[in-house]
This record gives structure tokens, C-alpha cells and sequence, in this order.
């Protein structure tokens, strides 16, 4: 090597990293970029805290509709405006878009007052609140104020819009890295990890980085909730406020499908003297009536029937009730559906109420349905 070029020759090489973490190339992911797989941290590494109250905080939510959360600042006062935009099933009701479980759940995240209100799960403290309005089925974020981890406002932004797909829509999208840890891939995991926990299993280098989607934000509402407690006043108030007793929670369901899974129908029989609609559908297709037929409650299904639901309705797959009772071997259940009228004919896939049955060897059910 000459003098010249011991002392002028290039000194910055970087540091090779020693068991970097494995990339996924652009032409094998769907989003056409290079992403860092973060599987090997996100589903190997376990949450723990030394501090038992933050270890209670994290698994504090299960009952918790986000209310307490409103009158609360951000930790960090910073305004930002924004212009976020997420598709909604109608309208976005207050209450819950996501409850953590575990404490790799990282937030807990609200929409009340038309605010989304994202609550750092393990301190029980507010981040960021993000103003919105609603116009012709969008949710559209205007301003934010807050910080997640005093990171530049562009990157709050691509952290919310991840949040509310990779938590809320529970869809696997690319989470934005910080952009000077991409020499350091285990590092930028662990940030990832302690950021959002199991949910990120991919990641991109790019704080601006926003993964878009077409599946709507739910929420479960407050209605929801009520139901679930049974609260009959809470009912009648939110319904006097115009929440639609039809529309589906985050699970995809209705305010009557939760009502059936209560040990007594008076919530259920409340909620349709209101005008909810028997045959309400989830997400999937399934009314009420074949969710009642699943768990054999023929209480609740009796109940249906007197209401007027559709005994033959279908669900996304062509399946119906009967289908339901034949496959699980609900005898009684099936006997009232054949009675309430019931077609035994239906073809969902290849398959009659009969044929689940024969499959199943239910010899009762078999000769209920010849």
C-alpha cells in the first residue's frame, strides 16, 4: 500500500454485523421493496418487566371501553398535521380498536369523541391522540398530537398507519425501521420488539413507509360493550344516540351475535324489541341463528325463529343453519329447524345437511334427515 493511500485511502468502511438477521428480497413480498424479517426476535423473545405494576398494567385492558383514557394528555405535547385516511364499515363508532392480551401487545388503542387514542399498554399512558373526521365511509386523521418515542413526526405518522393495520385490521404489513439502525439489523428488531412486540414480523428501512389497505376499521362499540355487561339502560341510551344495532364489531360480529352467547336471552329479546334484525349478518355471512345453532343453544335459536329469522339463509360459503346442526350433532336443534321449515336440500360445496351427517357417522341425524 503506498503512503498516499495510508493516509488519504477510505477509513469508514462500516462494521460488518455479525448474525445480521435474513432480508426477504422485493420480488418475493408483495409490496415489491426489501424487508427485513423480523421473525427471528418477534416470535422467539418474551416480554417481561421487574416492575410488578407495569406487568399488571399490560394485561389490564380486558374490560376496559378506553373512557378513562379521555380527559388524558400525551406525554409528549408535539403537533403535527396529518392527512391519514381509513376505510369504515359506515361509520366508525366509539370504543375499542384493539385490547392488548399479552404483554408483547404493546398499545391499546381507542376511538372516542372522534379521536383515535393510542395508550402505551405496559404504563397505562397516553402517546398520541389523533383528531379525525368521518366523510363517506373514511375515516380521515387531520392533526396529531404526541410521539410515540420522540421520533420525527413523519415517522409518527407511518407508526399510527401501521398500528391501525397491523393491530386494529391484525394484517401482516412492512413496520417502519429507523432509518440510521439499518446497519444494525438485530437492533432495529429489538426497537421493533419493544415498539409493537409480535405483531411487526417484517420491516422496511424507511420511516415513511405506509402500508395501505382496503379492509375497514371496526370498532367494538360501545353498544358492544354494553351488551356484553348486559347493561340495559347503557342500550337505550347509545341507541337513542343513532348507533346502528346491526352494524359489526372488530370480530366481525353484531351486537345480537354477541347477546347470544349471555347465559339468558333478556339482553338478546331487549335488543330485538329495539328492531335489531334477526337476520343481522357478520362479516362472514353467519346470522345469528347459525351462531345459536354452533353453541346448540335452542333457547336462543326459539327465540330467532319467533322473531322471524330466516331458517334457510346462507352464509358466505352457502352454508346454513342446518348444514350447522347436522355437522356438529345437534339433534334438538336440528329437529326445530326442520319443523320451523328448514330445507334439508341445500348445497353448500358439494355437501347437503345429509351428507355432513353420513361424514360425521350421526346415525340419529341420518334418519332425522332422510
Amino acid at each position: 500500500m503506498s503512503l498516499f493511500s495510508r493516509f488519504f485511502g477510505k477509513k469508514d468502511t462500516p462494521i460488518q454485523e455479525e448474525n445480521p438477521l435474513p432480508w426477504i428480497a422485493p420480488e418475493d413480498n408483495p409490496w415489491q421493496i426489501k424487508l427485513l424479517d423480523l421473525r427471528p426476535v418477534a416470535d422467539t423473545m418474551l416480554s417481561t418487566s421487574k416492575d410488578p405494576q407495569m406487568a399488571q398494567n399490560a394485561v389490564s385492558y380486558s374490560s376496559e371501553d378506553g373512557i378513562v383514557f379521555l380527559g388524558q394528555a400525551p406525554l409528549i405535547p408535539v403537533d403535527m398535521p396529518a392527512n391519514l385516511t381509513f376505510p369504515v364499515d359506515e361509520q366508525l363508532y366509539p370504543g375499542v380498536l384493539f385490547t392488548p392480551e399479552v404483554m408483547e401487545h404493546k398499545w391499546a388503542i381507542y376511538f372516542h369523541d372522534d379521536k383515535l387514542i393510542f395508550v402505551r399498554s405496559w404504563t397505562r399512558q397516553v402517546h398520541v391522540i389523533a383528531h379525525t373526521r368521518q366523510e363517506n365511509g373514511v375515516l380521515i386523521v387531520e392533526k396529531i398530537r404526541g410521539s410515540f418515542n420522540e421520533e420525527k413526526p413523519a415517522h409518527t405518522l407511518s407508526i399510527v398507519q401501521f398500528l391501525m393495520t397491523g393491530y386494529v385490521r391484525n394484517q401482516i404489513v412492512p413496520a417502519p425501521l429507523p432509518e440510521d439502525m439499518k446497519d444494525s439489523t438485530r437492533a432495529a428488531a429489538m426497537w421493533s420488539f419493544s415498539m409493537f412486540g409480535k405483531v411487526a414480523k417484517i420491516g422496511v428501512f424507511d420511516e415513511q413507509f405506509r402500508a395501505q389497505s382496503e379492509v375497514p376499521i371496526r370498532s367494538h362499540t360501545m353498544l358492544h360493550i354494553a351488551t356484553a355487561r348486559g347493561d340495559l339502560a347503557a342500550i337505550n341510551d347509545l341507541h337513542r344516540k343513532g348507533y346502528n344495532l346491526n352494524a359489526c364489531a372488530g370480530d366481525g360480529l353484531t351486537v345480537l351475535h354477541w347477546s347470544s352467547a349471555a347465559d339468558d336471552t333478556a339482553v338478546m329479546e331487549h335488543l330485538l324489541s329495539l328492531g335489531a334484525n334477526p337476520d343481522a349478518r357478520s362479516v362472514e355471512g353467519a346470522t345469528t341463528l347459525m351462531n345459536a345453532v354452533q353453541s346448540d343453544r335452542l333457547d336462543v335459536l326459539q327465540i330467532l325463529i319467533k322473531a322471524g329469522a330466516d331458517i334457510n339463509a346462507q352464509d358466505n360459503r352457502g352454508f346454513t343453519a342446518l348444514h350447522r346442526a347436522a355437522e356438529m350433532g345437534h339433534l334438538e336443534v336440528a329437529k326445530a329447524l326442520l319443523a320451523a321449515g328448514a330445507d334439508k336440500h341445500v348445497v353448500a360445496q358439494g355437501h347437503t345437511p345429509i351428507s355432513l351427517a353420513e361424514a360425521r357417522q350421526v346415525t340419529a341425524m341420518i334418519q332425522l334427515l332422510k
